[in-house]
């Protein structure tokens, strides 16, 4: 991830990770053995017997719940139980148990049986020492914390699942459109070679009967020359037949093989009906029709109706108010500007929206040798697209 990425795509902080908090609660446990056992060794007063077993104990307990989490919070709130019956305050043994109940808990363990447990132990323990008055607050506070520091541990941990689950959808989310993206290119790559098989058989039948009129019109004696020509149209007619196996094949294999592509390919004579069709279903465009050359390579006239259709069901699909169309010709190119307003951006509609239609706009483009620019301001989305014509392009 980038550093300008969104909020909710940043990397998880550290002190979410329940693997870092684990460790660190393991620390903070080891770190109050120590300094009860720095404690007592400073202390006028000799600590009972019966303490320093509950500190071997709950120090062997914080160490076995690295590997058995229930067995080391077990034994954990023993040494509790144990300094209390020897009449040693139990304070810094049932702190312990709360470090020791988070851990287990951020690992998966049940908070709710660890929570209640390690309250329910804890506050015995203070209890045995203040000779079972429960009122006191101390009893209170031992199994509060004990079940927040359970409850505590099981927020990290759901979390870090929830995060960990939203990072995998967002992984699903992006490999299905890169699928859906390459099915869309495949599809217009196939209408793309439909289109031009189209018109390539209709090349070559044509080809192939000025050829049959050229030999017809050979004065006689020119025997190498109408062989020639009869070679010619065998080859040219050869070609015909697997131009059309081709084609054949396109459309009952490729990805829209049931659509209407079976039609002729159109071109710019159409748009005009294009136009009524979408003005029909409800959508206004302000149109801006340049003056076009009448005889345009047929690559070309097929893409500047594709990207016309595919520009304004963008706007019909997407788009908040009338649209802006324009169609003009300059030298040696052709550009397709399409205007219009968007919706307010909103949690269903991100500014940086980008339909998978423009995917086929552009692989449509760059067959004609051209290319699309998109651009989008907080109230305006426009695509302009180019594409080039060479010197065949009659007027």
């Amino acid at each position: 991830m980038t550093d300008t990425a969104p909020q909710y795509l940043q990397p998880e902080a550290w002190f979410r990770r329940p693997a870092v908090l684990d460790h660190g609660a393991f620390v903070v446990s080891l770190a109050a053995v120590v300094g009860e056992v720095i404690h007592l060794l400073g202390d006028a007063a000799p600590a009972p017997a019966g303490g320093w077993v509950a500190l071997v104990v709950v120090l062997a307990g914080v160490l076995v719940a690295r590997r058995r989490a229930w067995a080391g919070l077990a034994v954990v709130l023993a040494a509790a139980v144990v300094a209390a019956v020897s009449g040693w305050e139990p304070i810094t043994l049932w702190t312990i148990g709360v470090f020791t109940v988070f851990s287990v808990t951020v690992r998966g363990a049940s908070p709710l049986v660890a929570g209640l447990l390690t309250g329910a132990v804890t506050a015995l323990s203070e209890a045995l020492v203040a000779s079972f008055e429960l009122g006191r607050p101390e009893v209170t506070l031992a199994a509060m914390t004990s079940i927040a520091g359970a409850a505590a541990g099981s927020a990290v941990l759901s979390q870090h699942r929830w995060w960990r689950s939203l990072e995998e959808q967002t992984r699903q989310a992006v490999l299905t459109r890169e699928v859906e993206a390459e099915r869309r290119v495949a599809e217009e790559r196939v209408r793309i070679a439909r289109d031009l098989h189209d018109v390539v058989g209709h090349e070559v039948a044509v080809v192939s009967m000025h050829l049959g009129l050229a030999e017809v019109g050979l004065p006689d004696g020119a025997d190498a020359s109408r062989r020639a020509l009869a070679d010619a149209r065998v080859g040219v007619q050869a070609v015909l037949r697997e131009t059309q196996e081709i084609l054949t094949l396109l459309r009952a294999s490729g990805p829209s093989a049931d659509d209407d592509d079976r039609r002729p390919a159109p071109g710019v004579a159409a748009l005009p009906a294009l136009l009524d069709s979408f003005s029909a279903s409800g959508l206004v465009i302000r149109v801006q029709l340049g003056e076009l050359p009448h005889h345009l390579d047929v690559t070309v006239d097929t893409a500047v109706y594709r990207i016309v259709q595919e520009g304004l069901t963008n706007a019909l699909k997407h788009g908040a108010g009338p649209v802006d169309l324009s169609v003009t010709a300059s030298v040696g190119a052709i550009t397709i500007d399409v205007t219009n307003p968007v919706h307010e951006p909103g949690p269903d509609r991100p500014a940086d929206r980008r339909g998978l239609g423009l995917v086929g706009m552009t692989e449509r483009a760059r067959s004609a040798g051209g290319d699309v620019v998109v651009s989008r301001t907080p109230d305006v989305f426009r695509v302009v697209a180019t594409v080039t014509m060479d010197e065949r392009s009659g007027s």
